[in-house]
């Protein structure tokens, strides 16, 4: 099992959902509102910091065949072309849980 995590704009969450249906057995998605900050190179000063305004953030449980086609779709969906559309990140899961 994988966790995938984004973080992504708020105005992508529709065409990132609507490509997810797409996908045969999609698992599901927690979708909430987040706030931080990124880092991005601007000349002369390299590690200069942006605040980010409003950021959706997204929590995905999938098994291992699965993670290929959900990443693509985020990649996808989620791409404007602009500095600062977001990250994807994929992570182990040791064990979880229904309660």
């Amino acid at each position: 099992m994988k966790l995938i995590f984004a973080a992504v704009r708020p105005s992508m969450i529709d065409r990132i959902i609507g490509g997810l249906e797409e996908i045969e057995n999609f698992p599901g998605i927690t979708i909430s509102d987040a706030e931080g900050f990124g880092r991005r190179a601007v000349s002369g000063h390299p590690m200069e910091v942006n605040p980010m305004k409003s950021t959706k953030q997204i929590k995905i449980v999938a098994n291992e065949d699965m993670v290929e086609r959900i990443v693509a779709v985020l990649r996808e969906c989620g791409h404007t072309g602009r500095r600062g559309d977001g990250i994807v990140v994929v992570l182990p899961i040791e064990s979880g849980f229904h309660i």
